[in-house]
């Protein structure tokens, strides 16, 4: 059962407010209205605010759960690293970017005067198309 629909079985008077949004009456409070908001974030982890002033800690609790199972099972390994760090700086990043590049587009400019790459050339030329395709894939949402 995925996260959200563990939260909204376990609560009573819910209603869709919008595509990822309800409202519902806080378990941990005597409500007569709802003043529990729900919404589903978008990788799958349920967020929970009462307009009474009840924590989420006092909500979870009063349906029975624990505060980590509103979100998603995670999929890396136990032990592993929380997040990995950023080895280069956005600098760093533009100026090897610019070198790589400026390989790929020396090497290119050879191709096209018909001279043949060696395969020490090759060679190079592919690693520097993996460097820049890691910079890429490191700077996805970083920079946006």
């Amino acid at each position: 059962m995925s996260p959200i629909d563990n939260v909204l079985s376990r609560l009573e008077k819910v209603r869709q407010r919008q595509p990822g949004q309800w409202s519902a009456r806080c378990p941990a409070h005597a409500d007569k209205g709802p003043s529990l908001s729900v919404r589903e974030s978008p990788d799958g982890g349920v967020l929970i605010h009462c307009f009474a002033g009840c924590t989420a800690g006092e909500i979870v609790d009063a349906m029975g759960m624990e505060l980590s199972e509103l979100f998603p099972p995670r999929d890396r390994p136990p032990g592993a690293p929380k997040r990995t760090q950023r080895l280069l700086s956005a600098g760093q990043a533009l100026d090897l970017l610019a070198a790589e590049s400026q390989l790929v587009a020396i090497a290119a400019g050879n191709v096209g005067y018909g001279v043949k790459l060696t395969e020490a050339d090759t060679t190079r030329v592919l690693k520097a198309a993996g460097i820049i395709n890691f910079l890429r894939d490191q700077s996805k949402g970083q920079y946006a």
